[in-house]
């Protein structure tokens, strides 16, 4: 007979903050060696500030919304990132609109980069080379091999990372990893990605030179504050990213859909 007694409440919740304490190290240490000791710093603190901030906005500021390709949408406010701040207002609830969508209808969904899981419960696959986490594959992008294909891919502000940070800096491996991207979609599959302008030009300059093609393009531009409008490729062709908050003053999101067959 097993001697093996169930955890108690206190061992539960010590191995709770053991991971939670592993998944901020893990991202500290990355942030570190991406951007440097500032950076850090000065995220920790609007971190901790975005506690005291998200009771003023989900009080006044709630509401509000915007619209994206005939839809409207509610200003995502979430002290985790401090969402107001950032591009984080308006991606996340735009692909987490069509994660549902896909969820309420069963189908397999792939997530490049651990970010919906910090504000909802999730049920689908999240790949992330770097953040150790329960339920996260930590593969590198362009070497996932999965058995099975995705009725969806999303991505939000990571693609362009990929091979930046790498020692060799290796910029020409988010193409590799757009077009493996593309091989997991099952016949039919939809793949939307949400990126950044103005930090990691060569992704753009990919773009421009047609080594990554989207099947649709759509913008949005920062107006001010938690403010969003959408935009066309003229208005946020030459933004510059903010390093300092940080965040994107413009955004592109780019959706590749799969032939049927």
């Amino acid at each position: 007979m097993s001697t093996h007694k169930p955890d108690s409440g206190v061992n539960l919740n010590l191995r709770k903050l053991r991971m939670t304490a592993g998944i901020i190290s893990s991202r500290a240490k990355h942030a570190y060696s991406r951007e440097g000791l500032v950076y850090l710093l000065h995220s920790g603190l609007m971190m901790s500030l975005g506690y005291l901030f998200i009771f003023y906005y989900k009080a006044f500021k709630s509401s509000e919304k915007f619209e994206f390709q005939g839809k409207t949408y509610q200003y995502f406010f979430h002290p985790y990132c401090t969402t107001w701040r950032n591009e984080r207002a308006v991606s996340v609830p735009i692909i987490w609109d069509i994660v549902k969508g896909y969820e309420e209808k069963g189908k397999k969904i792939l997530e490049v980069g651990n970010m919906l899981s910090y504000y909802f419960r999730v049920n689908h696959d999240i790949l992330d080379k770097y953040e150790i986490k329960d339920g996260v594959i930590n593969q590198d992008v362009v070497e996932f091999k999965p058995s099975k294909k995705y009725d969806l891919i999303i991505s939000i502000m990571t693609l362009p990372e990929v091979g930046w940070h790498d020692k060799p800096r290796d910029p020409d491996k988010s193409i590799r990893a757009f077009e493996n991207l593309k091989k997991l979609l099952a016949p039919g599959g939809r793949m939307v990605l949400v990126v950044g302008l103005g930090l990691y030009t060569q992704f753009e300059s990919s773009l421009r030179t047609k080594k990554i093609e989207f099947n649709k393009l759509a913008y949005l531009k920062h107006l001010k504050g938690h403010r969003w409008q959408e935009a066309e490729w003229k208005d946020v062709k030459d933004i510059k990213y903010d390093k300092f908050v940080p965040t994107a003053h413009g955004i592109l999101i780019g959706t590749i859909e799969a032939a049927s067959t």
